[in-house]
């Protein structure tokens, strides 16, 4: 891939003259925002003396707990000044949730993402939208720059990559996108050991709360639309965070006839976060952006201020154009 070698050699040069840095990615972090922070985190600690900060929004996923014991997660922020902070996997700058000051807060700000939503909110921006993830964008770079990828580094950069290309099969993945799983194996990944962490390792109560959730999902226009709902009771039930639910988008787009999955998750009493994933064609970020969400073609998310209930009549009448008979 062609990256801009100024921007490239701009963001090493920020690392390298900068002494307290900070890492952030995008609200309820999912494998890519955390592989990707958590990648370039090793890199900065292994090669330089940096007082060095992560942040994270959001309950880290149950599955990826582990591979972020090593940090502390920012928590007192608001009146931290940096002299570089990096904002990786996210669009824009109401992504970044509760650390949204800190931009303001630094002296640089650099983003790389793949978002085609990106509203190029840093001081400097690496975006390529063509990509399969900011895993793989992130490799890249460290590759135009000659700087070398450890083990560590390989882990979490394979993990961004599974997670953002639902294990290399959605239409963004790319020969490109083999070519840097294969050289991260070559680097020695144990790539069983990590898909049994990420995909093999649901305790118990998240699975039954999984049963509820798919024994409820409403199907519309012909099976062309299903919906699941993950309620506060449904939550409070199983003792789960709502946030432990991430695969049923997934696994309503395994229908055959399903050509857009919805979940919707109540994050409170009158706020919904909607989550969308389509096949064939369909532009769910289209959908996304009208309700100042983001995201890609076959991926997208946005918040409502309304019930589940009014959240899930307003999705079925938005997609009427597209599936409606």
């Amino acid at each position: 891939m062609i990256l801009e070698k100024t921007k490239v050699e701009k963001l090493f040069s920020l690392i390298e003259n900068s002494s307290r840095i900070c890492i952030v990615g995008h609200k309820f972090p999912d494998g890519d925002c955390i592989g990707s922070v958590m990648a370039l985190y090793e890199f900065i600690n292994s090669n330089y003396n940096k007082n060095l900060s992560v942040g994270f929004d959001g309950k880290i996923p149950f599955n990826l707990v582990d591979y972020v014991k090593q940090i502390s997660i920012l928590d007192d922020f608001e009146n931290e000044q940096f002299d570089l902070t990096i904002v990786l996997d996210c669009g824009d700058l109401d992504r970044l949730g509760k650390y949204k000051c800190i931009i303001n807060n630094s002296k640089h700000t650099f983003c790389i993402d793949h978002h085609k939503t990106n509203t190029m909110f840093a001081d400097i921006n690496i975006i390529d939208t063509k990509i399969s993830s900011t895993g793989e964008l992130l490799y890249h770079i460290f590759e135009a720059a000659n700087k070398s990828v450890n083990l560590k580094m390989a882990e979490y950069i394979y993990i961004a990559i599974i997670t953002d290309t639902g294990k290399f099969a959605y239409s963004s993945t790319s020969s490109q996108t083999h070519q840097v799983a294969s050289e991260l194996i070559e680097i020695g990944i144990d790539i069983s050991k990590i898909d049994n962490i990420i995909y093999n390792s649901k305790p118990f109560n998240i699975v039954n709360a999984y049963v509820e959730c798919i024994s409820n999902i409403s199907f519309y226009y012909n099976n062309k639309l299903g919906i699941a709902k993950i309620t506060n009771e449904i939550v409070k039930r199983n003792n789960i965070d709502i946030n432990d639910l991430e695969g049923i988008v997934e696994f309503i787009r395994e229908v055959k006839e399903t050509e857009i999955s919805c979940v919707l998750k109540q994050t409170s009493e009158n706020i919904t976060k909607v989550s969308l994933r389509s096949k064939n064609n369909i532009d769910v970020s289209y959908i996304s952006k009208k309700f100042n969400g983001g995201g890609h073609e076959r991926a997208a998310g946005f918040s409502m201020n309304n019930s589940i209930e009014e959240t899930e009549k307003m999705i079925v009448k938005e997609f009427i154009d597209y599936l409606g008979e």
